[in-house]
Order: C-alpha cells, then sequence, then structure tokens
C-alpha cells in the first residue's frame, strides 16, 4: 500500500533507531507520493522546478548517509524527534548536511553549498521517509528518485532518459566486466551503470579494501554539472572509496579539463556502458566538433558500399557520434554495450554507420527491447548494441539476437506480473510474485540459444554475421522475415520480387527517377472551402478511403493539384508515415474516389497492364500479405510517436504466384470485393438520398 504524508501528520518520532527502519516493497510509489504532494503545494507558487528537484536529491543524500553512518541501536538523524519544532527540524538537517556531506565530499560539493527547501517542505520529506530504509528498500535509490523527481526536466532539457534497472543490469552482466578492468560511462547520469558495474565487480573481491580501491577503475562523464556532481557523490557515499566523474562535453574531447584530459583518453577502456542522450532537439551541429567524426562527415553509398567524403554534415544527432566515440576510447578488445533508438538498426540512410563499426570491430550481440521499455517517459522504441573493438576482425562471426517482448512493466509505468492460466500471479519459491521480465534470465538464455532456424519459431538465435541482410541489425527482421521469405523461396510455386525490381520492369508506374509518386499537403487555411476530400493517412482503411474527411477544399483547389497528382480508378494508396499504427494501410480508389487530393504522407501507386498479368488487384492483395506488412513494419522507421518507411519501400519483397491462372484468380477474387465494395457505398447513398427527400 501507498504511504501517505497524511498518515504522518500528528507523528512524532520519539527516538528512531537504524534497526527499526523498515524496508518497503515500493520505493517509488513513496517519491511519488511526496511528489504529488510537493507539487499540491507549490504549483501557483513555484517557478524554479529544476532547482527544487536537486535540492530535494541532496536532501535523499542527507538520508543516505545516515543509514550508512549508524550502527543497528544508534538513533538516526533524519527524523522528527519528539516536541521538534519545525524550525529546529530545518536547523538540525543544515547542519547534517553541512558537516556529513559538505564537508566530508568538499571535493565534490561548492563550500557555500545548503538545502535550500523551506522549513516546510523538508518537514514534509522527513516525515514521509523517517521510517523508512533507503538501503534495504531499493538497489539503486537515486535512479527512482531521479525518474520522479528529475526524468521529465532531462528529457525537455538535453533528451535524456533515465535506464531503467532491469535493462542496466542486463547490460552489466552480459558484458561481464572483469576486476582490474578500466569502465567508462560516457553519459552517466546520475551513475546507474557504474553503480551495478560496482556490485558485480565487488561480488568477485573479497577484501575491503581492493573493494574501495576497485572504485578508482570506475570512470564518467556528464555534461550536466549537477548529475556529474550527484553521481561521484552517490558512489563514494555507498563504496568509501574514490571515483572519477567529470563534468564534460563526452563528444568534445579538446574541452576537457586537465584531469579529464589526462584520465579519459583514447584506446584505454576495457568497458565502456552507457545510454547516451538521443533525440532530434538536441542535434549536433559544432563543425570543430563534426570533423573529429568520421561519423561527423557525408556519407555516399557508392555501388552498395558507403563511402566517405571529405565534407562534414550540417548536423548529426548525438547518439551516432556517443558510437564512435565509444569505439575511440575502447582499447583492442574491450567492449561496449549501448542503448540506441531502434530505428539506427534497420534505416537504410543509417547504414554508413555499420559500415563504420563493421570496420572497427565486431558485432557481438543485438536486444531489440519493447516499446514501453522506457515508458512512461517516452515511447522511443530501443535496441542495445554489444560491439567489440578489434584489430584484427576475423571474417565471418557469431552474433546475439534477442527480441524483447516484456519489460516487467506496461505503458503507464505499472509492474506487470507472471500469470498462471487462472489469472492469478505466480510466485516462486520464496513466496514473491513473479515479476514478467524477459530480461532477467536473458543472460542464460543467449548462452544456450541455437542457431538461426528458418523451420523454427524463434525470439533468441544466434546468427552469423555472413547471413546480415543489408546490414539490417533489426532480430524480428529475421524471425518474422526472413524467415517467412525463406520458406517461400524454396517453394517452386512462388518467384519473389521487390518493389524495385516492379518499377524497372515497368509493371509499377513512376514519374521519375525510380521513386513513386507522393501526395502533397494543401494547408489548413484551405479547409472549409468546398466539398472536395483532402485524404489524411486515417482516412484509409479497409481498402477504403473515407470520402466524410471534415477537411474539406474547393475545386477551384483540387483543380490546381488534379494534373500533378493524377488521381485514377485502379491506383493504390499506401500510408508511409504518421502513426505506428497507420504504416502500411492500404486503399483501392474506386470510381467514387477520383475526385480527391491525398496528403505527403501517403504513396500513390499505379500499374501498367502487362502480359505477366500483375494488375491493380494483385498488388492490392501483395500488399496485404502477412509477409509484406510485416517487412513494412520492419522496415519502419519509429521515432517517437512518428513513424516512417520512406522510399524504404523499394526493398519489399512480393511473393507472386508462379502459376498464371492463379495470378488471374487471386485478381478476380480482389476485383469482387471491390466490385462488392463499391456496390454497399452506392446503397448507403441511395439511402442517405432518398432520406434526405422524404425531409
Amino acid at each position: 500500500m501507498p504511504i501517505h504524508i497524511t498518515d504522518y501528520l500528528e507523528e512524532k518520532s520519539s527516538g528512531i533507531k537504524k534497526k527499526d527502519l523498515r524496508k518497503t516493497p515500493n520505493l517509488k510509489q513513496i517519491f511519488i507520493s511526496i511528489n504529488q504532494h510537493l507539487y499540491g503545494k507549490l504549483k501557483y507558487t513555484d517557478t524554479d522546478t529544476r532547482s527544487r528537484s536537486k535540492q530535494i536529491i541532496n536532501l535523499l543524500l542527507c538520508k543516505l548517509v545516515d543509514e550508512i553512518n549508524k550502527e543497528l541501536e544508534e538513533e538516526v538523524d533524519f527524523c522528527i524527534r519528539n516536541g521538534e519544532s519545525a524550525d529546529e527540524l530545518y536547523s538540525r538537517i543544515q547542519s547534517f548536511f553541512t558537516k556529513n556531506v559538505r564537508e566530508k565530499y568538499k571535493d565534490i560539493l561548492e563550500e557555500n553549498e545548503q538545502i535550500t527547501l523551506n522549513k516546510g517542505l523538508i518537514s514534509l520529506i522527513v516525515k514521509e521517509l523517517q521510517n523508512i530504509s533507503l538501503l534495504q528498500s531499493s538497489r539503486d535509490i537515486l535512479s527512482d528518485a531521479f525518474e520522479i523527481f528529475v526524468s521529465k526536466i532531462l528529457k525537455d532539457e538535453a533528451g535524456q532518459f533515465f535506464t531503467p534497472q532491469n535493462i542496466i543490469k542486463f547490460i552489466v552482466n552480459y558484458l561481464g566486466p572483469t576486476i582490474n578492468s578500466k569502465i567508462l560511462d560516457p553519459a552517466c547520469g546520475h551513475g546507474g551503470f557504474l553503480l551495478e558495474t560496482k556490485e558485480v565487480l565487488w561480488s568477485k573481491i573479497e577484501s575491503d579494501q581492493k573493494r574501495i580501491e576497485s572504485i578508482s577503475n570506475l570512470f564518467g562523464i556528464d555534461k550536466d554539472l549537477f548529475l556529474a556532481k550527484i553521481s561521484k557523490l552517490y558512489l563514494e557515499i555507498l563504496s568509501n572509496g574514490k571515483s572519477n566523474i567529470f563534468c564534460e562535453d563526452s563528444l568534445d574531447p579538446h574541452s576537457y579539463r586537465t584531469k579529464a584530459k589526462k584520465l579519459i583518453q583514447n584506446n584505454t577502456f576495457d568497458y565502456i556502458l552507457t545510454n547516451p542522450p538521443f533525440g532530434v532537439k538536441i542535434p549536433i551541429n559544432d563543425e570543430k566538433i563534426l570533423i573529429n567524426y568520421q561519423l561527423g562527415h557525408v556519407w555516399k553509398n557508392q555501388a552498395e558500399r558507403w563511402e566517405i567524403q571529405n565534407r562534414l554534415v550540417k548536423q548529426q544527432a548525438p547518439q551516432v557520434l556517443f558510437i564512435e566515440r565509444c569505439v575511440q576510447l575502447l582499447k583492442n578488445g574491450g567492449k561496449l554495450g549501448i542503448v540506441l533508438p531502434e530505428g539506427i538498426f534497420g534505416n537504410p540512410t543509417d547504414r554508413y554507420i555499420w559500415q563504420y563499426l563493421t570496420s572497427q570491430g565486431k558485432i557481438l550481440g543485438i536486444v531489440s527491447l519493447d516499446q514501453n521499455a522506457f515508458q512512461p517517459y517516452t515511447c522511443n522504441k530501443t535496441s542495445i548494441l554489444f560491439f567489440e573493438k578489434l584489430e584484427n576482425i576475423p571474417e565471418d562471426y557469431v552474433i546475439d539476437f534477442a527480441i524483447i517482448e516484456n519489460v516487467g512493466h506496461d505503458k503507464d509505468g505499472k509492474v506487470l506480473y507472471k500469470l498462471n492460466k487462472d489469472g492469478s500471479k505466480k510466485i516462486d519459491t520464496a513466496g514473491n510474485f513473479l515479476i514478467n521480465d524477459d530480461l532477467a534470465d536473458l543472460n542464460l538464455k543467449i548462452k544456450n540459444a541455437e542457431a538461426f532456424n528458418y523451420l523454427k519459431e524463434q525470439k533468441i538465435f544466434k546468427i552469423m554475421f555472413s547471413k546480415i541482410k543489408n546490414n539490417i541489425f533489426i532480430p524480428i527482421y529475421y524471425t518474422g522475415v526472413e524467415k517467412t521469405l525463406q520458406k517461400l523461396a524454396n517453394d517452386n510455386n512462388y518467384t519473389l520480387i521487390t518493389f524495385k525490381d516492379l518499377i524497372e520492369k515497368k509493371i509499377i508506374y513512376t514519374n521519375k527517377g525510380g521513386y513513386l509518386p507522393r501526395g502533397d499537403e494543401i494547408g489548413s487555411h484551405l479547409y472549409g472551402l468546398g466539398d472536395i476530400p483532402f485524404i489524411r493517412t486515417s482516412e484509409l482503411n479497409n481498402w477504403e478511403i473515407n470520402l466524410d474527411s471534415y477537411k474539406k477544399t474547393s475545386r477551384e483547389v483540387y483543380e490546381q493539384y488534379k494534373l500533378k497528382q493524377n488521381i485514377e480508378e485502379g491506383d493504390i494508396l499506401l500510408v508511409k508515415d504518421g502513426g505506428p499504427n497507420l504504416i502500411g494501410k492500404t486503399a483501392y480508389i474506386t470510381s467514387l474516389d477520383t475526385k480527391i487530393i491525398i496528403q505527403s504522407h501517403i504513396f500513390q501507386i499505379k500499374t501498367l497492364k502487362n502480359d505477366e498479368f500483375i494488375d491493380s488487384y494483385l498488388i492490392l492483395y501483395l500488399l496485404n500479405l502477412d509477409i509484406v506488412q510485416k517487412q513494412i513494419q520492419a522496415i519502419t522507421f519509429v521515432q517517437g510517436t512518428i513513424a516512417t518507411i520512406g522510399n524504404r519501400i523499394m526493398e519489399l519483397v512480393l511473393p507472386i504466384p508462379v502459376d498464371y491462372n492463379k495470378r488471374k484468380e487471386i485478381s478476380n477474387y480482389i476485383k469482387n470485393i471491390i466490385k462488392s465494395k463499391i456496390e454497399i457505398r452506392n446503397k448507403i447513398k441511395k439511402v442517405s438520398s432518398d432520406f434526405s427527400k422524404l425531409n
């Protein structure tokens, strides 16, 4: 049950001992409760949300230090003592912060730093937390706290998302960092990866002194001064050692200050584990930075091979430069685990990245995460890349692939449990509910995984590098697409042909350069001027077009677009970008649909009469086959709530029946469906017209 501040309104501590502190099963819920009450009190007056969030973290560090430094029988300081006023508590907490946090860690904190929360807020937070043990309740206390108090700020300002603990734990254990190895997170945030690495290393070290010394091998960089300071402070509080955390711009090593330049050098790290900031809102456009990266240059696809050009790109996504920065920092044989947006793993315009990577070492593994992995803070679909830097790269090698469908929570962040057939929650041998998290035992499953076999159903498998198609590193492409295509390739009843082939053979009409015609945008200022429907992606469903679109324009506007779009009976419309659930939807242009204007997010496909008997009805059928729709999903690039396939449609492989009569039979079948739809629409139209006459 969540604990609420109101439960403590009349409660006063009569001396809480460390041994009396209790473990709470859901520390995050406590933080949510605190945040809700703070927001309720401050929403009309508080303007500096970022500053307040930092101060809450400082207050939590007081609680953490208090727990670590006290013996079991000692009374804790982080509580409201018997008869203590809000003023007295305020003074005592300030004094505790000064003596036990600021002075002890004076090389990290400013000499004038203090907790600036007012006495009412300090009292409110202490009441909520005084009976709880942070150390017993969470392996990474600040991860839970940052997620609630700080994550939205960092998402809005810098495209940063805190990595869930189960993802961190999996990445660290997959790479298996060893004692005495140098380990770096170049976008360390609050230090989650470094903290988990510390736990793994300490499990292999018995001596307390050697454990403390091992912290000196952990390195972190973050551009945000607050995060860098807190990461260093947090790690040192929990380990009693000295870590190497720096506030620098990882992507600009020339700007590093003296100590960072000395310790953060290329070709020196054994392991790098990171989740860099990414997003279109924070591009890198500084030429002084871009010039230091091969991936900061323009690449051109020349005869199926990408070649780097002399000129720089105008801007580059930070995650792309982080990939190369990590490679620069790794030593020969060094290994990388990095979280990246999934578009990088299959987007044709990003395939130069893979040519760069495979020229620097080998791909160890790809783990595709469920869309909810970083929810409720972002719906960006991500994957994990594991990579090893090598001077001598083998010609062929094995890559681990995995598809994760369950990440332990839903889109709202609510914990999901494994269920029995009767709907009850499954429990383990200790009586605890089992969280539905595929990452929990993934390392063992990967270790025992079989080679990719198109005859089997596989979510986890190994595949040879030589079997990778077109630098597509999305696991579902192989399980959902490649497997079926291999079966069809071995079936003499079908011939496989790409969209590009259909264009080159003049079976599909194109107006220029091998690219399909597309729609236009007429602008919202032209809506409502008449009765000509402006067709958007949402108006395509069940092969039909909804002509009742409320975005209609005039016939005069229609005449301007009529010849350019050339909408004709028999054309096929296909959604190419927009909402992820709309990509790939199709509609057939009937005699009732020709007077429309289509949106730019829609492909317009025309077919020509051909001796091979491939007409628009057959094309419509093929586009809606499960194997083709899965290909569309595999080549769809998702960024937030927007998705696109662009001209990757050229890569679609269509399984066309070899038998001429079979193709004709399918075509006639689809033709009859379309004919029936027209008849039904005409009947509905007549009923509507008759009703209007009655009135």
